[in-house]
């Protein structure tokens, strides 16, 4: 995640990607994709980011998890297009009316509602063989993860600039973390401006 000084991940009601990070944090990004099986992000990215997560090799694929309500999804996006990418979609009322239209390398996953949420994403996730996930945001979708203590690493790229916008969408939602986690840093460096900072949390 890339971050401003003032904890926004980028600015209020933008209908596409934004970065905030440099070029370099994008490359960083990508080696990231490179080494998961698995990336998670939720509607609000996906709406931002309809595409492929693609890493700097394309031959490593990743099983894309998108976590989405409402369904209310673009279903002629690029993310859904390529067969050789599979996705799955995490639902806690699915249309029925849709799902027939969806591509044999697509799957909608009813899940329960609440607290047992996380915990049965979690289990489908390692049920398809995933060792290695990389969640992508949002920052509610963070605080849900950690919040149930199952994100284990936080790669952190701290940009030298302000959002100053309210709404804009935050690091771990904007949300309190009933019981924050202890962090322990792994590698801090600085590249131009910008620091990266790679974070272990416990529990």
């Amino acid at each position: 995640m890339a971050t401003s000084l003032d904890g926004k991940l980028g600015p209020a009601d933008a209908d596409h990607f934004v970065p905030i990070g440099s070029r370099h944090d994008m490359e960083n990004l990508m080696l990231l994709r490179n080494e998961a099986d698995g990336i998670l992000f939720g509607a609000s990215t996906f709406r931002a980011w309809p595409k492929i997560h693609w890493g700097q090799n394309r031959s490593c694929i990743a099983h894309h998890f998108l976590m989405s309500n409402s369904l209310n999804l673009d279903f002629q996006a690029e993310l859904f297009a390529d067969s050789s990418v599979p996705v799955t979609i995490f639902s806690k009322s699915p249309n029925p009316g849709t799902t027939g239209q969806f591509a044999n390398h697509v799957t909608v996953v009813t899940t329960p509602d609440g607290k047992d949420q996380l915990a049965f994403i979690h289990d489908y996730i390692a049920g398809c063989g995933v060792t290695s996930l990389l969640i992508e945001g949002g920052g509610s979708i963070l605080n849900q993860f950690t919040e149930s203590r199952l994100l284990q690493e936080l790669f952190l790229t701290l940009t030298p600039r302000i959002i100053g916008e309210k709404d804009a969408p935050a690091l771990f939602g904007g949300k309190v973390l009933s019981k924050p986690p202890r962090i322990l840093v792994l590698d801090n460096r600085l590249v131009g401006d910008e620091s990266y900072l790679h974070l272990q949390f416990y529990y």
